[in-house]
């Protein structure tokens, strides 16, 4: 059981775990990584591919990417890093990729369900940008349903 968790551990903390084609945050040396995380930084900017990532989740990722530098910073590559520093760069690098890949505007969202006025069951799919911009767009018609042009003597102080 023991040598199977330490063949386990070693796959996992080899370089190739670090550079996994689908994850927005891989690089194996310094200069790669200051390329991505400058990259993931631009991309949270407004319109970026990840302009969805609430504030609580922005200081997750900045605080993963700080971590990051710091252990690049220490050992330049992974190949370069302990046994220790790349399990803390694997870690803080899967916290940064969960929170990425959730608020991915490009993430594809599909739901099985009835079409409205039918028993017709079928299945759409939209990307997470789309949803969230037709709730951004909701919430919009609501608040001006809400505040609505005032039309009556008393609205317009009087």
């Amino acid at each position: 059981m023991k040598a199977m968790l330490a063949v386990l551990l070693a796959a996992t903390c080899g370089t190739s775990a670090f550079a996994a084609a689908d994850k927005p945050v891989q690089a194996t040396t310094k200069d790669a990584f200051a390329a991505v995380a400058a990259n993931v930084r631009h991309e949270m900017d407004g319109g970026g591919r990840y302009s969805y990532v609430k504030a609580a989740e922005r200081d997750k990722v900045e605080h993963g990417l700080v971590q990051m530098q710091a252990l690049f910073d220490k050992a330049g590559s992974v190949d370069a890093m302990t046994g220790d520093d790349k399990i803390a760069l694997f870690n803080a690098q899967e916290s940064v990729n969960a929170v990425l890949e959730l608020r991915d505007r490009d993430r594809l969202v599909c739901e099985r369900g009835a079409v409205p006025g039918s028993r017709i069951v079928s299945t759409t799919c939209r990307t997470y940008g789309e949803i969230e911009a037709q709730r951004e767009a909701s919430q919009k018609l609501m608040q001006e349903k809400v505040a609505g042009p005032c039309i009556s003597q008393p609205c317009k102080g009087g």
